[in-house]
């Protein structure tokens, strides 16, 4: 299994936004490189301000996505 770590900030009105329907965040990995994952693998991290912290994702040989572990 391989990881890509970001750093994610999103404000509450983004994760608002994304319960009507936006469905992937799109970030730049701490490495550079850029990544698009579903929104939803997050939602056990939202807080009153939004989801913030910096998270390893676990994606198989496939490129799917496996598990997401806040670090910081």
């Amino acid at each position: 299994m391989s990881t890509i770590e970001v750093e994610i900030h999103l404000s509450s009105d983004e994760v608002q936004r994304a319960y009507e329907g936006v469905e992937n965040v799109y970030a730049v990995a701490v490495d550079g490189r850029s990544i698009r994952f579903p929104v939803k693998i997050l939602w056990p991290y939202i807080a009153h301000n939004g989801i913030h912290g910096r998270f390893l994702i676990y994606f198989g040989e496939d490129r799917k996505f496996k598990e997401v572990e806040r670090i910081a």
